[in-house]
């Protein structure tokens, strides 16, 4: 069995956030600004109309684009909302404007973690409370659905937003990776000392065996499961300077993981 040095591990904010809601201030093409605390580039929500006391629905998607922190001032990129899709109802028509309401973290009480062994995984999610974990035994069966052996980016977006999941951890490289599951955007990292001597693939899970479909992508093997997580989320999230020297720490500058970014030294 692995051994465990340090099962406390460090949360901030992020960690034990509550839904934000706050009004559309302004809106302008598919983007709106915002004021709010506690905003993150890259949180996930969705634009609420109230049409009187006791009617409301979801016109669209949000993803917060950009924070100013001094002002509290953010801007959102909206899209067509498909989180409660039915082909065989009717859908309306509505667009944004102000005095609609933006909710953003929504979910992010109920979460999915990737890690790499079973020790790593109890050490973590008895460590971290008031979140809602979502078994990987579930998403190992959807990607056998898919036939992904190698989960893909899309793969969690879409099971997160149908099982309405919010935050994505990956423990990779003794560090705890918190992700907005939707947009796959970084929201913060966490030095982890869980020792992770032994790895299953594609993650932990119970699940004997994902099915592999017969050709296209995520449905061949993975080899390896620390650097294809590193990749993805590098891949997501190319101008995130933290992540670029974390990496850089880690793994060298002759690393091929910083070859993911796009950044000016």
């Amino acid at each position: 069995m692995m051994r465990i040095w340090l099962i406390t591990l460090i949360s901030f904010g992020v960690l034990n956030a509550s839904s934000i809601t706050t009004p559309l201030l302004q809106v302008e093409n598919n983007h709106a600004a915002v004021i709010a605390d506690n905003l993150h580039q890259g949180m996930s929500g969705f634009i609420l109309r109230q049409f009187d006391t006791t009617h409301s629905t979801i016109i669209s998607s949000a993803i917060v684009e950009q924070v100013n922190p001094s002002n509290k001032h953010a801007i959102l990129k909206l899209s067509p909302y498909d989180g409660l899709r039915q082909n065989s109802l009717p859908s309306g028509q509505w667009s944004p404007k102000s005095s609609d309401t933006a909710v953003l973290g929504y979910d992010y009480e109920r979460a999915l973690l990737i890690a790499p062994n079973d020790d790593t995984y109890d050490t973590i999610t008895k460590s971290m409370q008031g979140i809602e974990w979502i078994h990987p035994d579930n998403y190992a069966t959807y990607l056998s659905y898919e036939g992904h052996p190698t989960p893909l980016v899309k793969d969690f977006q879409e099971y997160c937003t149908a099982n309405s999941i919010g935050l994505l951890y990956i423990q990779s490289a003794q560090t705890l990776f918190t992700l907005d599951c939707k947009s796959f955007t970084l929201l913060e990292f966490t030095p982890s000392l869980v020792k992770e001597e032994t790895s299953m693939t594609p993650f932990y899970t119970r699940v004997p065996k994902i099915r592999a479909a017969w050709w296209g992508e995520g449905s061949s093997r993975l080899d390896k499961f620390e650097p294809y997580y590193l990749e993805q989320i590098a891949l997501k999230n190319p101008k995130n300077q933290g992540l670029y020297e974390l990496y850089k720490g880690k793994f060298s500058d002759k690393s091929a993981l910083l070859r993911n970014f796009d950044l000016k030294e």
